[in-house]
């Protein structure tokens, strides 16, 4: 059997909005795009259960949409259902197996590599439900209330993807659940997967969601509005980048729009990465009202730089609002993961931010962006390691292993990635370039490198989502800034010296 994982509704009868029935609105779904319905009631009595499960089993026949009963394989049975989802604490699955059939679609939940592992031993399942991705309210027997994020998703693809690269075996489909709605469900759909760009890539096959349609006053709307953020390209850096585009003049585009670069950044540096915005032509805004995030990122032309900073709960919380609204409005997302490798707090904290929304680029020294790597679902612990000394990187880096850690992580977390310093290093999925510009008396001056983003912001605001248009206008930002740094650093004396000569040679680009 052929099925379609898209859009997978999991009913819920205790979130009909007034005016609707629960039977209108898995027709609703189902009717405008339900893939795949799930019957989930978990205090219904046997007898009222297989009532309902008929009912709703002739409303998904009716558009040949298969009908999946939660845990109860009993039901499925009676009612002749397309399939069952079990849960890690239900039926074991080789049991389900064997009670339904060969023909019977079969489903397991997984929130943990170990599961997922169980899981493609046994080769029994159909698909898995991975999650939760992000916290959710329709579920509290949770392993992880916070929610693994695509981080989490992605290392429990590379299970699937390592067991479906066996021919042997019948393949295993996924579907990511948990707190997955409109605002977010495009970003899942692009963030979880693995082997980005390979012949061999693994990735989530749809969405499962709750609240978002059953507790929608117009199932029908809210459904199709889902398939079309499931099924559309994707926009973020949507298009392999197999040479770096030059035709663009970003530097000139950047005084031409004066695009709005919004910044979330530590206080150290807001004044000077302020400056250096200005000089370069762009406008910038360092507001942390979350109320304004929307408006601000419907800007023709913005982008925003996320600078952890001193990362606590509410400052996470605003990174994510940020970070969301800029993705809901397809702009461009700079993170600066500072200080990420001095402390296994800073990691935690960055691990959010990345799992919260999509970001463009992510920027950073090589210990920094060696901390980040760490996460990822292809790292293994070797005994090369990058150290960090507080905020700054300890130690030195050959060029060779730059553009290896920058395709790695470029590839990891599907964005530009710039591994700053002497030779500063930009890859995407599919190539490096190195970039040997600046001056030694950069690293003297407190917040040179956090207003590097600041012009990468800049620039990215008037280039589009594409990988060519992206990465060029970061090698551009990059260049034009060691520029500057190479011509402040010629006549000044010293650091203090420095920092105007610098702002003035950016102000002075053309």
């Amino acid at each position: 059997m052929t099925v379609d994982y898209s859009v997978y509704l999991v009913t819920d009868s205790t979130m009909i909005p007034e005016g609707c029935t629960f039977l209108g609105q898995v027709e609703q779904a189902v009717a405008n795009g339900a893939t795949l319905v799930q019957l989930r009631e978990k205090s219904m009595s046997t007898r009222d259960f297989i009532a309902q499960a008929e009912k709703v089993h002739a409303i998904c026949k009716a558009k040949r949409v298969p009908l999946i009963i939660n845990d109860r394989v009993d039901v499925a049975l009676a009612i002749d259902a397309e399939g069952v989802h079990v849960g890690q604490d239900d039926m074991p699955a080789p049991l389900v197996r064997r009670l339904i059939g060969n023909d019977k679609i079969l489903g397991v939940t997984c929130s943990t590599v170990e599961e997922t592992e169980q899981v493609a031993k046994e080769a029994v399942a159909d698909y898995v439900g991975l999650g939760t991705v992000y916290p959710t309210k329709t579920k509290s027997d949770v392993t992880d209330p916070h929610g693994t994020g695509p981080l989490g998703i992605r290392k429990m693809l590379k299970v699937l993807q390592e067991h479906n690269r066996d021919g042997a075996k019948p393949p295993i489909r996924s579907v990511a659940i948990g707190g997955i709605n409109h605002s977010n469900a495009a970003q899942v759909m692009y963030q979880c997967r693995v082997g980005a760009n390979t012949d061999n890539e693994e990735a989530i096959d749809g969405v499962a969601v709750v609240s978002c349609i059953m507790a929608s006053k117009d199932a029908g709307k809210a459904t199709r509005e889902l398939q079309q953020l499931v099924t559309a390209p994707a926009p973020w850096l949507a298009t392999a980048s197999s040479e770096v585009e030059t035709s663009n003049n970003y530097v000139g585009a950047v005084r031409d729009k004066s695009p709005l670069v919004h910044h979330l950044t530590n206080n150290v540096v807001k004044n000077f990465s302020a400056n250096v915005t200005l000089a370069v032509g762009a406008s910038p805004i360092m507001s942390e009202l979350k109320g304004d995030f929307g408006d601000l990122a419907a800007a023709p032309y913005a982008a925003c730089v996320v600078n952890m900073g001193t990362p606590d709960p509410d400052t996470l919380a605003m990174f994510a609002a940020a970070i969301g609204a800029y993705n809901n409005a397809r702009k461009h997302v700079v993170f600066d993961p500072v200080g990420c490798g001095a402390t296994s707090a800073r990691l935690a904290a960055a691990a959010k931010i990345v799992n919260s929304g999509v970001v463009s680029v992510i920027k950073g020294n090589p210990g920094e962006v060696w901390a980040l790597s760490t996460l990822g679902a292809n790292y293994q612990a070797s005994s090369k390691t990058v150290t960090s000394k507080g905020v700054d990187f300890d130690g030195a880096m050959s060029d060779d292993d730059r553009r290896e850690l920058a395709l790695t992580v470029a590839r990891e977390f599907r964005c530009i990635c710039v591994v700053t310093g002497a030779h500063t290093c930009i890859a995407d999925a599919d190539h490096a370039v190195i970039v040997d510009k600046g001056h030694p008396m950069m690293g003297q001056v407190t917040g040179s490198g956090c207003s590097l983003g600041s012009v990468i912001g800049a620039h990215l605001a008037v280039a589009d989502l594409t990988a060519p248009s992206a990465f060029a206008a970061v090698v551009s930002a990059i260049e034009r800034y060691g520029d500057a740094g190479t011509a402040a650093g010629a006549g000044a004396p010293g650091p203090g010296s420095f920092v105007p000569r610098f702002i003035d040679e950016l102000a002075r680009q053309k």
